[in-house]
């Protein structure tokens, strides 16, 4: 596949200087906006259709995602649709003339699935969320197969008329099967007996089903079954690890009959391999990252492997296809520094759309025209200046029992050499996610603001291995906040940071880490951010979202990876440990969580009450595990900069117990 780099793309490179290479003296006077880091993008998610004659994409439309065409031919853009309450989410083409798409409501992470037609007219609803109040029968369905080559299905595992209890589907079985997007019609592949644990399936690309997997115990079972066969063997069994399993079965190559598969049986960071499935011999690994792990499949328009992306400190590909390795060489080339990714193909390989961004750019996309021989820019992601904002960093430190650990330090521009304000920024998960290199919002938005931001990738996290994983296995407020500790104490003592101004802020297991940090280490910090975090480990993660398919009593998060026992979560519990805190606390909850509920906020506000804790609190009550629609991010973010203001600009000032909104919803 020849996609040669054009004197347009060598003209646009030049244009685009001030993305790739800022002046170093452009830093503005004035700070940015809120809402030029929150506000929604201008463009998420764009697809090419596979005659790369359009392209579909979600654009902001009275504060929700739509979705958009743009016509290459007549360069034209309209909306084909838009939701009323909800917010399109996710969308794939199927076929040239209709478009698949997944919209949330509230938040909720429930997705209800539908189709649409180019005009937007012929709307299908083919499964309903299943979170909804009141509404406890119906469709409920979830993907677990696009089917990229099948223009008309989907593969789905979902409950078709059924009744469910609490959204568990206790008693009604689910099914896996295929869904037809054009007419809704519904084909029963496997029925899931009620012992049943799903975990994954894989088909092949004539839309059979052949290769499956489930838990026994604590067992994860693999079974597969021939191209012309109805039943299924069983083909190996391995312990259930919960994130990094021994198999990760990718996708099926065009003959198939081989498997794209990493496995961790012989590398701890994992290994690509060709699975022959007549045998389910693996062989020789075909690619074995020196660094990180193993990410996407990068496929070439006729479904051969191109290539393989791997996260090391930076995205890095490994190429298969010499033509897609010379291509990315000459992009790399155009676009210096920056990471460069594939997000479409046309099926003849003719056009391609390409997505550049590093650490100061949100992204660019482009379109790549085989036959005009043009490289020419489709859409920014956000229109703000790369010139005004800081340079993300790798760093690594040694914690205290000699763990290596990586991550990344983002300085505010201009403030290099200077002790700064320090925010400790732990991501969420905890386990097998990851901080990667790239631009983030909430970096820039604190540094804009005059914030150092150090975001390690402690113990637990993905990107570095099974056994680095399992170091983060009950750890929660003991080793893994260690980790953070430690690496406040390294920004101090390589004089990064200024030791009276250190603050920490995460979400989710972050906010967590943020409660605990606030509450087991108080000297450390002058003030603690709580996004959706969890505050009591006893209610936390008993049954998780993807447990909605599942029954019996199966797989416990909670004893498996937060804590063995109650005795042990609660040592580092934060609802059991209020009476420690001598700082001020900012908290951000969603009404509507599905994974943090709102529990853990109406039950830890009392005790700051009772204990006379100085905090403030902002409840959306149609948010969930997040703030996602733009009012209530950009209401969060003029909170955050107001609470940073007052408590690490100027420690001494304290903020009394003032809530910025009160709270709502489940009590």
């Amino acid at each position: 596949m020849k996609l040669p780099i054009s004197r347009a793309a060598a003209l646009l490179a030049a244009l685009l200087s001030a993305i790739t290479s800022p002046a170093a003296d452009s830093l503005p006077a004035a700070p940015l906006r809120i809402e030029d880091f929150y506000a929604t993008p201008q463009i998420r998610q764009p697809r090419l259709s596979p005659d790369g004659s359009k392209i579909a994409f979600l654009f902001p439309h009275e504060k929700k995602l739509a979705l958009g065409l743009f016509d290459r031919a007549t360069k034209e853009s309209r909306m084909i649709l838009s939701g009323a309450d909800e917010s399109l989410a996710r969308f794939i083409w199927k076929g040239n003339d209709r478009i698949l798409f997944r919209a949330d409501v509230s938040g909720n992470e429930s997705f209800f699935i539908g189709s649409t037609d180019l005009s937007g007219k012929n709307v299908m609803r083919l499964a309903e969320s299943q979170r909804l109040p009141n509404n406890l029968t119906g469709d409920f369905a979830d993907i677990v197969d696009p089917l990229s080559a099948d223009p008309d299905r989907i593969g789905v595992i979902g409950i078709f008329a059924g009744n469910i209890d609490n959204a568990t589907f206790v008693g009604t079985p689910a099914t896996i099967g295929l869904l037809n997007v054009r007419n809704g019609a519904r084909t029963t592949l496997v029925e899931l007996r009620e012992s049943d644990r799903f975990h994954s399936a894989k088909f092949d690309h004539r839309g059979v089903l052949r290769l499956r997997s489930r838990v026994e115990g604590k067992t994860l079972v693999w079974e597969h079954r021939d191209e012309n066969s109805d039943r299924f063997r069983r083909v190996a069994a391995h312990p259930f690890h919960g994130y990094a399993e021994n198999w990760e079965p990718k996708a099926f190559a065009e003959d198939n009959k081989t498997l794209w598969l990493i496995s961790r049986e012989e590398h701890d960071r994992g290994a690509l391999y060709a699975m022959d499935t007549r045998t389910f011999e693996k062989g020789t690994p075909l690619f074995v990252p020196p660094e990180g792990e193993i990410g996407d499949l990068v496929m070439s328009h006729d479904g051969a492997l191109a290539g393989v992306s791997y996260v090391a400190e930076r995205l890095r590909y490994h190429w298969f296809d010499q033509a897609r390795a010379n291509l990315h060489a000459k992009l790399a080339a155009t676009f210096k520094g920056c990471e460069i990714e594939f997000p479409g193909l046309s099926k003849d390989g003719d056009v391609g759309l390409i997505l550049v961004r590093h650490d100061r750019e949100p992204g660019v996309f482009y379109v790549l025209d085989q036959k005009a021989g043009s490289l020419t820019q489709f859409k920014r992601v956000r229109e703000i200046d790369p010139a005004r904002l800081s340079p993300m960093q790798p760093i690594r430190y040694t914690a205290r029992d000699g763990l290596e650990i990586h991550g990344y330090l983002t300085v505010p521009r201009g403030m290099e050499g200077k002790k700064v304000p320090l925010i400790m920024h732990p991501h969420g998960g905890p386990f097998g996610v990851r901080d990667v290199w790239g631009y983030a919002p909430d970096v820039q938005f604190l540094a804009s603001r005059g914030y150092a931001v150090l975001q390690p990738n402690y113990r637990g996290s993905g990107g570095y291995g099974r056994e680095f994983i399992n170091k983060g296995r009950h750890q929660w407020g003991r080793a893994m906040q260690d980790d953070l500790t430690d690496g406040v104490k390294w920004a101090i003592a390589q004089g990064i940071a200024d030791p009276k101004r250190v603050a920490i802020y995460g979400a989710s297991y972050g906010g967590y880490a943020a409660l605990a940090g606030a509450m087991l280490t108080p000297d450390l910090y002058a003030c603690a951010i709580n996004y959706v975090g969890a505050s009591d480990l006893e209610l936390t993660f008993w049954r998780r979202g993807e447990d909605a398919w599942r029954t019996g009593d199966e797989f416990n998060y909670r004893t498996e990876w937060v804590g063995p026992d109650r005795a042990w979560r609660d040592a580092t519990s934060p609802i059991l440990l209020v009476d420690r805190l001598t700082i001020p606390t900012l908290h951000a909850y969603g009404a509507m969580d599905p994974r943090v509920v709102i529990d853990h906020w109406t039950r830890l506000e009392p005790r700051l009450k009772k204990h006379d804790k100085p905090y403030e609190a902002i409840v959306e009550a149609k948010q969930g595990h997040g703030f996602r629609n733009e009012a209530p991010a950009i209401a969060f973010a003029a909170a955050l900069e107001r609470f940073l203001d007052a408590n690490l600009k100027n420690p001494k000032v304290t903020v009394g117990p003032t809530k910025v909104v009160e709270p709502t919803g489940k009590k």
